[in-house]
Parts: C-alpha cells; sequence; structure tokens
C-alpha cells in the first residue's frame, strides 16, 4: 500500500480542466466567498475536430487507402503503440473488472484510435456508476502510461480567506488572554500544517495584492481627500509594523503543541467563544484522524502540465488576509475578482486510484478534504463574528 501511494504522488497527471470562471462581486460581509463556475472536465471539453483523407480511386494501393484521423491531447511520452496498447488495455481490464463493466473490443482500431475510443468509452459506463469519477489516461517520466481514475473535491471556486485582524484586537485585550490564545493555537494549525498562506510573506500571492494597493495609496493623484488618504497610509503602517509579529506567533511549533491543553482549559462565555471551542475541537480530532496532513498534498499543480500563470492556483483562493472589515478589503477583493477572471483553470484537492495493477476496491477518501473546507468556512464565519465585536 505504501509503494502505491508513493506511485500515486509521484504520477504526472496529464488533464484537461475546462472551466469558465465567473468571478462575483465581492461580500463585504464574509471572506468566504462562491463564484460560479461550471463542472470541470478532464481533457479537453471542445469536441476533436477531425479530418479524413479522401478516397482516391487509383491503381496505387497506398493512394487508395482511408486514414483514420490523429487523436491529440495524449502524453508525449505515447510513441511506442504495441507496448503503450498493451499497458493501457492491461489497466482497463482492471479498471473492468472492479467497478463490472465490460470491456469492448477495439480491434478494429489502429493506435492511438483504440486507446481514445477505449477511454470515450469506459468514461461513459463510469460516469453511470459515479458521475464525478474521471478516466485518465497517466503516465511519468519513467513508466509508460496507464489508466486512472479521479475524483475532484469541488471547491465550488470560493475564496477562503482568514482575517488575522481579530486575534490581534483579542491579543490587545488582557480579560481575553485566553480566547485569543485558543484561537492562536487555531489558526496555527492551519499555518503550519495545512499550509495556507500567508499575506506578509513575499512569496504570496496576497502579498503582491497589498503592495499593489500600498502603491496606488503612495500615489497623490489616486485619493483626493488628503485626510481619507492619511488614514488609510497610518492603516498600511499598522499592517507593515503587526503582520510581522503575528507571523512569528503563528510559526510558533510551541503555540500549535498547546492546542489540546487551551481546548481543555477554556471556558467560553460569548456565542463566538462557544463555536470557537466548537471549531478547536474540530481542529484537534483532524490533527488525530490526519496528522501532518496538508490540504496542498492533495492538489496536483500540473494536472495537464501547464505553465502554474495559466491557472488558479491554491494560493489565489486559499490565504490569510488583515481585515475583512477595514479600508483596504474593498480594493483587496476587486483587485482579486478582476485577476481571477483572467483564468480558465483552477487547481483542486482530488483523489486517484490507478489500475496498472488489480484493485480489491474502489478507494477515494475525500474525507479530509470534506471536514477542512467545512472546518474553513466555520471559522470565516468565527473570525467575522470576533472582528464584528470591534468594527459594530
Amino acid at each position: 500500500m505504501e509503494q502505491r501511494a508513493n506511485h500515486e504522488r509521484e504520477s504526472k497527471m496529464y488533464q484537461h480542466q475546462s472551466l469558465q470562471q465567473n468571478v462575483a462581486t465581492a461580500s463585504k460581509v464574509r471572506t468566504v466567498r462562491s463564484v460560479f463556475k461550471p463542472k470541470s472536465r478532464s481533457f479537453d471539453s471542445k469536441k476533436r475536430k477531425v479530418s479524413k483523407c479522401t478516397t482516391i480511386h487509383s491503381e496505387n494501393g497506398f493512394l487508395n487507402h482511408s486514414f483514420a484521423p490523429l487523436v491529440n491531447g495524449y502524453a508525449k511520452e505515447i510513441n511506442s503503440s504495441i507496448r503503450v496498447t498493451e499497458r493501457i488495455f492491461s489497466a482497463a481490464r482492471n479498471l473492468c473488472d472492479l467497478y463490472d463493466v465490460a470491456l469492448l473490443d477495439y480491434k478494429h482500431l489502429a493506435y492511438p484510435q483504440n486507446v481514445a475510443k477505449l477511454v470515450e468509452d469506459l468514461q461513459q459506463e463510469i460516469s453511470v456508476i459515479d458521475n464525478d469519477a474521471e478516466v485518465l489516461v497517466i503516465s511519468n517520466e519513467v513508466e509508460l502510461p496507464t489508466l486512472a481514475i479521479t475524483k475532484v473535491f469541488n471547491t465550488k471556486t470560493t475564496l477562503y480567506y482568514l482575517p488575522i485582524e481579530p486575534l490581534y484586537l483579542l491579543k490587545q485585550q488582557e480579560e481575553r488572554k485566553q480566547t485569543a490564545e485558543l484561537l492562536l493555537s487555531v489558526l496555527c494549525y492551519f499555518y503550519q500544517v495545512v499550509g495556507i498562506p500567508y499575506f506578509g510573506e513575499n512569496s504570496s500571492y496576497m502579498y503582491y495584492v497589498y503592495q499593489m494597493i500600498y502603491d496606488w495609496y503612495t500615489d497623490e493623484e489616486f485619493c483626493e481627500d488628503a485626510a481619507e488618504q492619511q488614514h488609510v497610509m497610518n492603516h498600511i503602517a499598522l499592517i507593515e509594523s503587526e503582520s510581522d509579529n503575528l507571523l512569528q506567533v503563528l510559526s510558533d511549533q510551541e503555540q500549535l503543541n498547546l492546542l489540546g491543553v487551551r481546548f481543555t482549559e477554556f471556558h467560553p462565555k460569548t456565542t463566538a467563544e462557544v463555536t470557537l471551542k466548537a471549531i478547536a475541537f474540530r481542529v484537534n480530532k483532524l490533527i488525530e484522524d490526519f496528522p501532518c496532513r496538508s490540504i496542498m498534498d492533495s492538489i496536483e499543480e500540473d494536472l495537464n502540465g501547464n505553465d502554474r500563470e495559466c491557472k488558479i492556483t491554491a494560493e489565489h483562493y486559499l490565504s490569510f488576509i488583515w481585515s475583512a472589515e477595514d479600508c483596504l478589503y474593498d480594493q483587496l477583493m476587486e483587485m482579486v475578482n478582476s485577476d481571477l477572471q483572467e483564468y480558465n483553470e483552477i487547481d483542486e484537492p482530488m483523489s486517484m486510484q490507478l489500475f496498472d495493477l488489480p484493485q480489491c476496491k474502489i478507494s477515494h477518501d475525500l474525507s479530509f478534504e470534506q471536514e477542512f473546507f467545512d472546518l474553513l468556512n466555520e471559522l470565516s464565519d468565527n473570525l467575522y463574528d470576533f472582528a464584528h465585536e470591534r468594527h459594530h
């Protein structure tokens, strides 16, 4: 099983996920917002255009033959028809045995049309059994192509932005020290273990967004009201001075280790604190069930071999931000929405089952992903509730 797991991680996948991205207007209420997209598909969703050679009546046998069209869209490693065909059809038999479907005869088709037709037919059969399953041809740099079935966890093109300002505000209140410490431990899990990027790190996407906003406000012509501009600049100075301090405590392993103790000793007094304790319990359970598991482990960044700059990656929709209530938030979301409209693909968590070997059971466990994103929604609402105490 460990060998298969390593094999899955090392496999370089080739998948086209067609996606039309329409980013909704940013909400002023939640930092978790959905934006619409249709269901993504494997390979290219556009109908393949093929051309057939015209049959010419001639004594020359070559000219009398109509050649089958070439099929595009498969890995360039597919160049040895006999070996590749044997490998893929062997995987197809394993797949059909597991799902109890019939393997049709493709002897009348030449390579690679036989492989293309096989995948198309298998996809139709499997879709009847599981509409979310995708049949893929995959390969890596070492082995011949084989078949796999993947299931993608649909993030619903939601932006999961966690504001850090509520933690900063709670830390200023001595009487709420325990609340701040428990919230810190929870956020440490999402930063240290899960791997959600922090906006104050210059390698993150949100760092770039904030930097653009900072540059705008340093331009005297951007804001006509001098008082407003000074207010924003003072706020930017606060963010710059405090974000590094908060990053330091988020990076402290001991703060995460204290999660269990802080949860046990915490006695909530407000509705927001009751919710926080429930979230802390779920986080602790997630750590027990999936130790050291990061959501990034489930996200492949090169499903179709395209450059990362050509699609929405995890760092676009998963990030810490400063606040969802401050004077920068509207500009922040306007810039993000405008930027993401330029993409037509998205990286999402997925599970993959290979069929290079016979399989004894269907194996697609997305329970971690389901609990993780449920928790993100809960935590985002909880952070909003804490921020709302101060801003309203």
